[in-house]
């Protein structure tokens, strides 16, 4: 159960008992039988979300191939969400829910080999939990919807239904995602356009060519304002909200030089098809993959403070470099289990 190793350990050098694993901690983190009978190809992720609601609907094309013949495969999905259906084409598919797993039954044997496309629809009232939520309905200051996801550790099926684990990525996803007119959503991979739907909301796109985590799958939705650089053929995409845009131009000037020094130390960009993108945030920063959620005041050290004491950090934005250097370890060089996070940080 590699999900419970941190806790364990922090519990065990605060000197507690540490509490036994809860049934729905053994599902969330063991990697059994009905995760590992198959690999993860595609993910289409085709969501509508209303603000005001706090509400999703949509579903998810999940694409995979067997690895030995049988006829059941474990989903995750948390059980503030509702299964609308799953169908392998026309078929319905029976399920069962058990603490946030779904486990997925087919009417026959699917064949080791062999690659299946099912369709899960879903809906409901996300959970806002963790750290920085998961998923957060927020307003920004100007009282204007702003939704994030973040669910690095608490697990990205907190909003969406997937293979909630880090050892099995997809190859590549697209994104879609419908939200009212008046908001921008900025998500993960490289921006295909978007369509007035002619009910008020506006379906935008997003192509991720390269194997993404799954907590790493980002929604950022708001007024965003947009601003473009570039650093030879990699294109750098900024958002801000309107209020924030000037001092954004100014702090995330940054970017250029510091991704210039990681490609000179580290190598190429990882993800050059997708870009890189800086997005302001209602919370510190994460590095989701290709799209760096970034929430450090536009200042440089870490949340306006010397973190290291010595006057170094003053000379750079934290946030800025810390999350982006998560592109080439933890994004790029991916962690099999949360116990092997120390490669991310």
């Amino acid at each position: 159960m590699p999900l419970l190793i941190l806790l364990v350990l922090a519990t065990a050098l605060s000197g507690q008992t540490p509490a036994a694993p809860t049934h729905f901690d053994i599902l969330r983190g063991e990697y059994g039988p009905y995760r590992a009978n198959n690999d993860l190809l595609f993910y289409h992720l085709d969501i509508r979300v209303d603000p005001e609601k706090k509400y999703l609907s949509g579903k998810v094309v999940i694409r995979f191939k067997m690895l030995k013949d049988d006829n059941r495969i474990q989903l995750d999905l948390h059980e503030a969400l509702q299964v609308d259906k799953i169908l392998l084409g026309s078929t319905v598919l029976k399920y069962e829910r058990d603490s946030g797993a779904v486990f997925v039954d087919f009417p026959a044997p699917l064949r080791a080999g062999k690659k299946y496309t099912i369709e899960f629809y879903y809906s409901g009232n996300p959970l806002t939990t963790g750290r920085f939520g998961g998923i957060a309905f927020r307003k920004d200051p100007a009282g204007r919807p702003w939704i994030n996801t973040a669910c690095e550790g608490t697990g990205a099926s907190l909003w969406w239904p997937n293979k909630d684990q880090w050892r099995d990525e997809v190859e590549n996803m697209r994104i879609s995602v419908a939200i009212p007119n008046n908001l921008v959503d900025v998500s993960n991979g490289k921006f295909l356009g978007k369509t007035d739907l002619g009910d008020g909301y506006t379906r935008w796109e997003w192509l991720v060519e390269y194997p993404i985590n799954n907590y790493d799958v980002s929604l950022n939705i708001g007024a965003y304002e947009h601003f473009s650089d570039h650093l030879g053929k990699l294109p750098l995409d900024f958002y801000a909200l309107p209020e924030d845009l000037d001092k954004a131009k100014r702090q995330f000037a940054q970017a250029a030089g510091m991704l210039k020094a990681f490609q000179h130390y580290f190598g190429d960009y990882p993800f050059k098809k997708d870009g890189y993108k800086l997005i302001e945030a209602p919370y510190s920063g994460m590095e989701h993959q290709s799209a760096v959620t970034y929430g450090n005041h536009f200042a440089n050290g870490y949340l306006e403070r010397d973190w290291t004491g010595v006057g170094i950090s003053t000379r750079f934005d934290f946030i800025i470099i810390h999350e982006s250097a998560h592109e080439w370890f933890g994004n790029s060089v991916t962690a099999a289990d949360v116990s092997d996070m120390w490669i991310h940080e």
